[in-house]
């Protein structure tokens, strides 16, 4: 959905809105930008003049107004289809008066209709990955308009590291993702868009709002050491950031860099694959102004097929049986079949330990008919023959598995996630300045009941170039988020340390939560090393707050059409504060003290120097040549501080004032440090024979504080061959061989 200004081309206004807050999102941003005059057509509104009271503009609206406007007596109507070159209807295809704001878009159907001014001359046909197609309009009013597919040339430029190449002349191995496909779906990360978009690349998905998933580039480096690749974010290394802090649709375009003489350039900290990362920049032309919003849902489906109650007990009763420990022989003779015994009420509360939980007592003894009230006399009927084969008695008692009552654990500790996102950005530009802003709003509510997130994102790019010969620029990305976590419990040998659905999957399936006056069951089934994880959704926090900014600046001077010089300086500053807490009646407690409480604290701060100098310059016609020298400087500061404590006194405080709120001494506290410094050199060089045959060789020096004496230093060199067999004059002619 489009609102132009037609009297004002410097200004296009973009809406991409996503379920039913079109109208809501419309409604807000009418009583935004008041216009006096205005005139409804077929393709959308167009706004025009200058912004005036609420009060103007209703008594400028009035039916007897819209006869005086000059404009409505100017226009038609004019309508078509938009398909590709096999005939099939293209939705969503943009449809503009050239030279105005007037457009629309084709509907599912890839029809279209639209009205225009009579002064109308051209209209513009446009579509993601399709060539745009210009059509005079004349006097005609139905258009049929068929476009062919956009063939990404080989002379697309990639981003490589520390510079950027001819798609063609690429000779390592690298995908690239651009701001298209990462807008495809609706995505909380950037992590996220890369699912399923590049080749070689696994990406495992979090469940966890506000996590990360887990990437891995060409399988797996390390068994005991981190898999995570280099991330560098408009040119400069991610040293005390996360990609979590990074609003996704703030990124224009993704390199992945996958092979050894690909991330060498890097040096050791390109081992495990590096992934480039270009953000947003303004662009030539009108202020653009863009709102964008998704909702999406999140539902968890288990492919485990879990157990329900009867058949729970069932399954427990036979392995008792084959154990010899319900009324019958151990199962010794794997060619004996044990004789199996008969469900026997008074056995199922001794073995299933039922005494200890009345309400799950009362689920398994339902299976059962009794003379009176349950638990008193069991009804009995007469056995079978076969029955009495087994050594059962004359009699045994009534029972039918299927009266068991079932609980659905898992079920209850999920909920369906509502995920909602919000962007609204500005660009613009000419020749000597450009800029882009843009702020952003995450909420994530986590498929489990104790998860949720939320992010705050601000980004701002601006490059200035007053001279041919200089350019500079800045960016800073900005991000405030809240996570709750969820809260795990102390490692034990019969549960482990897992979250709430995980823990409400361990319970019995015949237990339930809460008895019949509604009080919360503590350890469901009798278990004492079960206990009940639903309690924990309101009694136990594990709250996370984080605040980064990314700030990066360079200056770039060009000395000749073949040399110029850049300086990149970034800084990078993110604390991490989490508190966690658990209430009196919660069933997580740290070292099962009640009223726990635990905050800490990190900050980190790095930054980045580079020193960069290119060479490139075509040499009689047939070579190319590039050369690129890197000095680089970068320091890495960590400290934090972290305070646990139990038995507190109020519990209303949460992790807050640890200290004044103790009956006692903290459990713990302490501080820590971490600093370390990377000094490198890098060269580079980029050859080419006749367009054809291509060299690029690397090698880099890194330098780093953490390594002992005598080995903080270490050399690693790259070597790559590539052969543009497509250029040779015997193949160049073959119009269906693209790229070798």
């Amino acid at each position: 959905m489009k609102k132009n200004r037609e009297s004002c081309p410097d200004l296009v206004i973009r809406f991409r809105m996503g379920s039913g807050m079109k109208m809501i999102s419309f409604g807000l941003l009418f009583f935004l930008f008041v216009i006096p005059y205005y005139r409804a057509s077929a393709g959308g509104v167009i706004f025009g003049g200058d912004v005036g009271s609420v009060a103007e503009f209703l008594s400028k609206s009035r039916p007897g107004n819209l006869a005086d406007a000059p404009l409505m007596q100017q226009e038609r109507t004019i309508r078509g289809k938009v398909s590709d070159k096999n005939g099939i209807a293209i939705p969503g295809a943009t449809v503009v008066v050239k030279g105005t704001t007037v457009g629309t878009v084709t509907d599912a159907s890839g029809n279209f209709t639209l009205t225009v001014p009579d002064r109308a001359n051209v209209l513009d046909f446009s579509f993601v990955g399709m060539k745009p197609q210009e059509v005079i309009i004349g006097t005609q009013s139905v258009f049929n308009i068929l476009l062919e597919d956009e063939t990404i040339g080989l002379d697309e430029v990639v981003v490589v590291g520390y510079g950027t190449v001819k798609k063609s002349d690429v000779t390592g191995a690298l995908t690239r993702v651009t701001d298209e496909t990462i807008q495809e779906r609706p995505v909380q990360n950037v992590i996220q868009a890369l699912q399923g978009k590049a080749a070689g690349i696994d990406i495992t998905s979090n469940i966890k709002p506000g996590e990360l998933p887990d990437i891995v580039i060409r399988g797996t480096r390390s068994i005991s050491a981190s898999n995570t690749p280099l991330y560098v974010l408009d040119g400069i290394p991610l040293a005390a950031g996360s990609m979590a802090d990074i609003n996704p649709n703030d990124i224009a375009s993704v390199e992945i860099l996958k092979d050894a003489s690909a991330t060498a350039i890097y040096g050791s900290r390109g081992a495990n694959g590096v992934v480039l990362i270009s953000t947003k920049k303004g662009m030539e032309g009108r202020v653009s102004i863009d709102y964008t919003n998704t909702f999406s849902f999140d539902h968890y489906k288990s492919l485990t097929e879990w157990m329900d109650g009867p058949d729970y007990i069932e399954r427990w009763r036979l392995a008792l049986m084959n154990g010899g420990q319900y009324g019958t022989e151990k199962f010794t003779n794997l060619n004996t079949p044990v004789k199996l015994g008969y469900p026997d009420p008074a056995l199922d509360v001794s073995k299933f330990n039922l005494a200890a939980d009345r309400t799950a007592w009362e689920s398994v003894m339902r299976a059962y008919e009794w003379e009176g009230e349950m638990g008193g006399t069991v009804k009995m009927r007469a056995t079978t023959a076969a029955e009495k084969e087994l050594g059962w008695p004359d009699q045994v008692p009534v029972y039918d598995a299927s009266k068991i009552r079932s609980y659905d654990w898992g079920a209850d500790a999920l909920r369906v996630g509502l995920n909602q996102h919000h962007q609204l950005s500005l660009s613009s530009g000419n020749e000597i300045s450009k800029i882009y802003v843009s702020f952003a709003y995450l909420d994530q509510l986590g498929v489990q009941k104790d998860q949720d997130y939320n992010r705050y994102s601000l980004n701002l790019n601006g490059d200035l170039a007053p001279t041919k010969w200089i350019k500079v620029g800045a960016s800073v990305n900005t991000a405030l988020s809240e996570q709750n976590f969820g809260i795990l419990p102390p490692n034990t040998s019969n549960t482990g340390s897992k979250d709430l659905y995980s823990r409400a999957n361990d319970q019995f399936p015949y237990a339930l939560p809460k008895d019949d006056h509604g009080f919360w069951i503590k350890n469901p089934g009798g278990n004492l090393s079960l206990w009940n994880p639903l309690i924990d959704i309101d009694q136990a926090m594990s709250n996370r707050r984080i605040g980064s900014v990314f700030a990066n600046a360079f200056g770039e001077i060009t000395f000749t059409p073949w040399l110029r010089y850049r300086l990149n300086f970034g800084t990078q500053y993110r604390q991490f504060r989490n508190g966690t807490w658990t209430g009196p009646n919660a069933t997580s407690h740290l070292t099962n003290k009640p009223n726990t409480a635990g905050y800490s604290t990190n900050q980190s701060f790095a930054w980045v120097a580079e020193n960069l100098l290119y060479f490139q310059k075509k040499i009689a016609d047939v070579h190319d040549l590039g050369i690129t020298l890197l000095q680089s400087a970068q320091k890495f500061r960590n400290e934090g501080v972290s305070m646990s404590g139990s038995s507190m006194i109020y519990d209303i405080s949460k992790w807050y004032d640890i200290a004044a709120n103790l009956n006692g001494k903290p459990d713990g506290y302490g501080t820590s440090f971490t600093e370390n410094a990377l000094m490198s050199y890098m060269a580079r060089l980029n050859y080419a024979f006749l367009n054809r045959y291509l060299l690029t060789a690397s090698g880099r020096w890194d330098g780093a504080s953490v390594l002992a004496r005598g080995h903080k230093w270490d050399f690693f060199p790259s070597f790559a061959l590539a052969w543009k067999l497509q250029e040779e004059p015997f193949l160049k002619e073959l119009n269906w061989i693209n790229e070798f």
